[in-house]
């Protein structure tokens, strides 16, 4: 790699120039083209058409929680105290946290399993931020705050569904012209 501050030669992979200790990180950064690329380097949560969670208290009983997944069709509920954000519990934990016990769901609170202190995202956060949260934490669900608005949530599917929408939308575009 060649230095743009003193065109020193360097080896590649290297973090800093060995001659004037330039630091190289900010030239490795990916810069979107076009398609589906861009979209997702580009747009953010918003574009995501994140919708409003289901969400619970800490001492709501397990039993009523699992009912409320079925009920409404969803994947996780967010833990509320007051307004504030505390935890998720999505079906896999319940899954693999209660999987073999013989505890009945109405004696557990929400609190006892659930995960506190949720990683979240903002609207205006990239959907590649979002991506690169859910791999790294291994999270099909990720809650967006807001001062202003109840919290929202996204899955892994919206993101599908929004990738498959977008190659669509470029195909057509492209058939077009």
């Amino acid at each position: 790699m060649i230095c743009p501050a003193c065109n020193t030669s360097n080896l590649p992979g290297t973090d800093r120039c060995y001659h004037c200790l330039s630091p190289f990180s900010k030239l490795d950064i990916p810069l979107p083209t076009a398609g589906l690329q861009k979209r997702l380097m580009e747009d953010t949560v918003a574009a995501l058409r994140p919708r409003t969670a289901v969400t619970v208290s800490a001492e709501t009983p397990l039993d009523r929680v699992v009912q409320l997944l079925k009920e409404k069709g969803v994947g996780c509920v967010l833990v509320l105290d007051g307004r504030r954000l505390v935890g998720i519990l999505s079906e896999k934990d319940v899954l693999y946290k209660l999987g073999g016990k013989g505890n009945s769901l109405n004696t557990i609170k929400t609190s006892e399993i659930m995960t506190s202190n949720p990683v979240t995202v903002n609207m205006d956060d990239s959907i590649r931020f979002v991506l690169h949260q859910m791999s790294i934490g291994g999270f099909r669900h990720i809650p967006i705050t807001s001062r202003s608005s109840p919290p929202k949530i996204i899955s892994v599917r919206d993101v599908l569904g929004y990738m498959c929408q977008s190659v669509t939308d470029i195909e057509l575009k492209m058939t077009s012209l």
